[in-house]
């Protein structure tokens, strides 16, 4: 039972953080510069977070260092492009996207490259959310928008074409993170996001540096923004709900099948953030978009047999 209420914590740590993305690009409005610093921040607190967990200790090998950097390499996008998605539509559908990327793109690296077994019902459940997605695909081309016209036609398909990118960036995330621990050479899980949130520190700050070349007083203006009480606040519940999320999401793999918990955790985070997107962001969701994310929600549980 206690293993299921952290799950039940990762599920609301995982929707609190799209949540707070969320807040964070209304506070202060999304550019390449205010996504670089909330990445650096975040990933910070990340590398901190993993640090106290660990005990302070952090093991190193070469081909860790090298799945890391990979890693890093596509949280930067993968933050970006999430803040960008959420600056066009629904926090419901970003959040359907990213969740079934996050378990359909390893369950295929699984059975194509690690010659993993698939039952009859992942296969159902692969057709289902396959159709939900279609489905999604759809409601954006043929919605209507109270600007109307062409530019909101476009604006519906950009939102879908990003967010396939989050769906496959944060597939790729779960394969980089397979892997790297399947590696005889691997240090632990906690070693591993100490160095990989470093990275992603160091990487952003380098990309943040270069923006500078090219009208430094606009760019300085941008970061000075970020740098409001709030935005901090909302960067900082960012970082922690999402590491936290990450923290207890491992610690239940423990006593919970991954069968079992994957499901449970992306059919949760999908159900829960529809809900706050309703709710708090007084979103409209179609009924399309309805029965894509509700649909999505059961289908999750397939892959659970």
């Amino acid at each position: 039972m206690t293993a299921y209420v952290i799950i039940l914590l990762a599920v609301f740590c995982f929707a609190g953080q799209f949540a707070f993305t969320k807040l964070y690009e209304g506070a202060v409005k999304q550019t390449t510069v205010t996504s670089l610093v909330m990445l650096v921040v975040t990933s910070l607190i990340g590398t901190v977070l993993y640090l106290f967990i660990g005990g302070f200790r952090v093991e190193f090998s070469s081909i860790s260092v090298f799945w890391a950097v990979l890693f890093a390499l596509v949280m930067i996008p993968y933050y970006m492009i999430g803040i960008k998605v959420l600056s066009l539509g629904s926090l419901a559908i970003y959040s359907m996207f990213m969740m079934l990327g996050g378990m359909l793109v390893p369950f295929f690296y699984g059975v194509c490259f690690l010659r993993e077994s698939v039952s009859v019902t992942q296969v159902i459940g692969t057709v289902l959310l396959t159709g939900f997605i279609i489905l999604q695909a759809i409601s954006q081309s043929d919605s209507n928008t109270t600007n109307g016209g062409k530019q909101s036609t476009r604006t519906k398909m950009l939102f879908f074409a990003l967010c396939l990118a989050i769906f496959f960036l944060n597939g790729l995330t779960g394969v980089i993170a397979k892997a790297h621990q399947i590696n005889n050479g691997a240090v632990d899980e906690v070693s591993f996001t100490v160095i990989s949130c470093a990275l992603t520190a160091i990487f952003s700050l380098i990309l943040l540096a270069l923006e500078f070349i090219r009208d430094r007083k606009e760019k300085s203006r941008q970061v000075m923004t970020t740098f409001r009480v709030k935005p901090m606040w909302i960067i900082a519940l960012i970082g922690v709900t999402a590491y936290t999320g990450n923290f207890l999401h491992l610690l239940a793999a423990n006593d919970v099948p991954a069968s079992v918990q994957f499901p449970l955790v992306s059919g949760g985070v999908i159900v829960l953030s529809a809900l706050v997107s309703a709710l708090f962001f007084k979103e409209k969701i179609s009924k399309k978009e309805w029965i894509s994310v509700v649909g999505a929600f059961v289908s999750t549980f397939l892959f659970a047999f």
